[in-house]
């Protein structure tokens, strides 16, 4: 059955957010949802989230979210990126942020929410693929997405949860493994900010290389595969290498394979990948490569430790920056070799049976996109 095209307008109401005021954010009191709140399809109340008074909910009662509203990063590395808010309690827009509210009586949300994971790719697109992509509520508004009876859409929902939860399940398995290394870190050197064995301490920049990112010229990206694989940030970052979806033929700055790709602005400031080809890296990027290979790991794990501490010490209000000053300047504890031998040992074999389950989750997603295309399509009922 072949299931006709709806534009999203016409079965849903799309707004974005509101710009609140820096100078009115608190620790506690009712959520602002900014992008950084989007991670994994999901909405995060996290350590970098912020709060303003509850008075705020009359204020601006336009811009409050509801249970099972659908999120979406409008503008940024993350444009496309989705989740879906599953709080009871309210929360407010920020700006850089679109809200799908569904029509109940036309279209069930869980199945709008799926159709994102379709619709991304075509949002990304149509945001264009600058440094900074924006696309507006009013353009999400004009995309179209095929409407069975409700009856079907909850049936097409029921299969695709189903599928979801066993592709859940192996991606605990995978963070099971990355707590694994991150507590035999901590167990064997100590949180880094605090330093509690006293070990002593050497810059970034002492025993590593920093290159940072500089952005190519708008007209030399390509999308077929000409020149060099092109990274401006997070929206390339796979589980542990990026994957490529731009391309330049006037690459400015490059990355060396092995080395760690480190966000520098925006709400993903702190999040990394590691290279395992030569990329050229834009401007919310850097690469970090140790003098000495076998302390690429170490290094590693010290900055994923410090994740929220760069959240909240970045210059920029607007958009975090972490400059090249800053990350040369980050205190890494030394430890003796043999200790560092000893752990990279234990990542190595975690890494092969973490690359066991990554293959399998692969293959679980593939044949889950293949489905949910066939299930849209009008394959399954």
């Amino acid at each position: 059955m072949i299931y006709r095209m709806t534009k999203l307008m016409d079965i849903c109401e799309i707004q974005g957010g509101y710009a609140f005021k820096s100078n009115s954010f608190q620790s506690e009191g009712i959520p602002v949802i900014r992008i950084g709140d989007i991670e994994d399809y999901k909405i995060e109340l996290k350590h970098t989230t912020v709060f303003v008074e509850h008075s705020f909910l009359d204020r601006y009662s336009n811009f409050i979210i509801n249970k099972d509203d659908i999120l979406i990063a409008l503008s940024g590395a993350t444009t496309g990126k989705y989740g879906l808010y599953r709080s009871n309690n309210p929360a407010l827009l920020n700006q850089r942020v679109g809200r799908i509210i569904p029509n109940k009586s036309k279209v069930y949300h869980k199945f709008i929410y799926y159709y994102m994971n379709i619709l991304k790719d075509r949002i990304l697109k149509k945001a264009g693929g600058a440094a900074q992509p924006n696309i507006s509520p009013k353009d999400i508004k004009e995309f179209e997405i095929p409407l069975p009876p409700l009856e079907t859409q909850k049936k097409i929902v029921d299969i695709l949860d189903k599928a979801q939860e066993i592709i859940d399940k192996r991606k605990e398995q995978i963070e099971k493994l990355d707590e694994f290394i991150q507590s035999v870190f901590l167990d064997m050197f100590g949180d880094p900010i605090i330093n509690p064995k006293k070990w002593g301490l050497k810059k970034l920049g002492e025993i590593a290389k920093i290159t940072m990112g500089q952005s190519p010229k708008g007209s030399s990206y390509n999308n077929e595969g000409n020149g060099t694989p092109l990274l401006n940030g997070p929206t390339e970052f796979g589980e542990k290498y990026p994957v490529e979806k731009q391309w330049t033929i006037e690459p400015k700055k490059l990355c060396e394979t092995g080395d760690i790709l480190f966000c520098v602005r925006g709400a993903t400031a702190g999040r990394m990948n590691f290279a395992n080809k030569e990329f050229c890296i834009g401007r919310g990027l850097a690469a970090i490569k140790a003098h000495n290979k076998s302390n690429q790991n170490y290094i590693y794990l010290i900055l994923k430790n410090m994740y929220y501490h760069f959240q909240n010490t970045s210059d920029g209000s607007t958009f975090i920056n972490i400059g090249k000053d800053k990350l040369s300047d980050i205190p890494i504890p030394i430890t003796d070799d043999e200790l560092q031998n000893k752990f990279a040992a234990i990542v190595e074999k975690t890494e092969q049976q973490k690359e066991l389950l990554q293959k399998s989750l692969t293959e679980m997603e593939n044949n889950f996109n293949s489905l949910m295309h066939r299930a849209f399509k009008g394959d399954l009922f």
